[in-house]
């Protein structure tokens, strides 16, 4: 259950807007630029903390807020998830599509508590055909593969795919090490083969995750 707190609020649809978890937010710069920028910040429950010491203000905080200090800035929307039986990562992604939020940034979404790293990407990977998402953090960028998609790369970039749920059969154009009607199970198997080009395709049966390392 969703509780507005503060309802003088209406979100308006954004072209960028940026969801920040409670994991390690990135250090390098342009990253903390494209969360600043962002049209529109939306805070998971703990991260506003660590928004408030990079003078970030998030346009709403969403969570059960048992890890949230003092927020008291009026021109912020807080939003109380009371709902334990779900993460306040998947609360929040289930509040962006009842706001028709189409199209994310994710930050935050690695590091600190190991069972929080990993329950972060199989949220992601559950709501692959429910919301276009991509994630950043200092080292990688990851975005899903729902059937067949065409990957901005640079020769030399690390792509390493991951079946999340069941096997999924895998093919690619432009990796090295080049994958046809692979069958793909949640494994390490598909780790570190390297783009030859500007641009890969992968084509996959089911949802995967594919990371691409940064320069």
């Amino acid at each position: 259950m969703f509780s507005i707190l503060f309802v003088n609020f209406s979100v308006k649809i954004k072209k960028n807007i940026s969801v920040v978890l409670n994991g390690q937010i990135p250090s390098d710069k342009s990253l903390i630029q494209r969360i600043s920028s962002s049209d529109y910040i939306i805070a998971v429950d703990g991260s506003a903390n660590q928004l408030n010491k990079l003078n970030i203000l998030p346009n709403v905080v969403i969570g059960d807020f048992d890890s949230i200090e003092s927020f008291n800035d009026s021109n912020v929307e807080l939003i109380e998830a009371n709902d334990q039986s779900k993460t306040d990562f998947r609360k929040t992604l289930e509040w962006c599509i009842k706001k028709n939020i189409s199209h994310i940034s994710i930050f935050g979404i690695s590091g600190k508590s190991e069972d929080h790293f990993l329950g972060n990407y199989y949220t992601l990977n559950d709501f692959s055909n429910k919301i276009d998402w991509i994630a950043f953090t200092d080292f990688s960028i990851i975005s899903p593969c729902v059937r067949k998609k065409e990957f901005n790369s640079y020769k030399g970039q690390k792509v390493s795919l991951f079946s999340m749920k069941g096997d999924t059969l895998v093919s690619s154009k432009n990796l090295e090490y080049p994958l046809d009607s692979y069958l793909l199970s949640p494994s390490d198997n598909a780790v570190r083969n390297i783009s030859i080009s500007d641009k890969f395709i992968i084509e996959s049966s089911n949802n995967i995750l594919v990371f691409q390392s940064r320069k």
